[in-house]
């Protein structure tokens, strides 16, 4: 099922995507401006000097204007930063921790699966990663029983329960969470949830890698 919702979504989100070519010249410039403080003056002029590039060039890299510089000289950018190769790609490719993303109301994918009795909708930005994770508000019907799900191996999930009574088939024991617990489990583990109330369950579910 955790398939079926990653596909979904993912056509809800085909016109929302998140770059995933390297900015290098946003990188470099963001890199400048975290090491430039009281103490320490970095400049394009000191990045040439520690790189061999010409100012020119890097001015080119930051300015867009040559989007694929060649790796040795990223090498030596992120040499010069006192940085990995793989961190300075991780920056330009929108994946470092350090980044800053905002969900728009407009990449909210919401899928409703009547003939399953839940619906779910996505509150975190589409996932590009294995570092990234997914947030949604998950709702089952009264009395529904959903079929068995299997995330992938190595994969978590939390649940925040807000209303209503849900039971969880988890690896053929029974697990109940009420109304304001939450629990988090090895999702590769085959597990089945059931509403055994007479309301809506409503819930929040995380899942990390993302589901989409």
């Amino acid at each position: 099922m955790y398939d079926e919702i990653s596909n979904d979504l993912s056509g809800q989100f085909k016109d929302y995507p998140r770059k995933k070519i390297p900015l290098w010249g946003k990188a470099i410039k963001e890199l400048i401006a975290e090491r430039t403080g009281a103490d320490q003056d970095i400049s394009i002029t000191w990045l040439a000097l520690k790189t061999d590039i010409t100012d020119k060039h890097l001015f080119n890299i930051i300015a867009g204007r040559i989007q694929d510089p060649s790796s040795d000289k990223l090498i030596k950018i992120a040499d010069a930063f006192k940085i990995s190769f793989a961190e300075l790609a991780q920056r330009a490719i929108g994946e470092y921790t350090g980044n800053f993303y905002i969900c728009s109301f407009g990449q909210r994918g919401y899928i409703e699966y009547a003939q399953h009795g839940f619906s779910i909708q996505s509150l975190s930005p589409p996932g590009t990663s294995g570092r990234d994770f997914f947030l949604g508000l998950m709702t089952i019907k009264p009395y529904k029983e959903l079929k068995r799900w299997r995330f992938k191996d190595n994969s978590m999930v939390c649940l925040f329960l807000e209303s209503g009574t849900l039971e969880i088939n988890y690896g053929g024991k029974i697990r109940r969470i009420h109304a304001n617990e939450s629990c988090y489990f090895d999702a590769g583990i085959p597990h089945k949830f059931r509403n055994v109330d007479s309301i809506d369950a409503k819930f929040f579910i995380v899942t990390r890698p993302p589901i989409h």
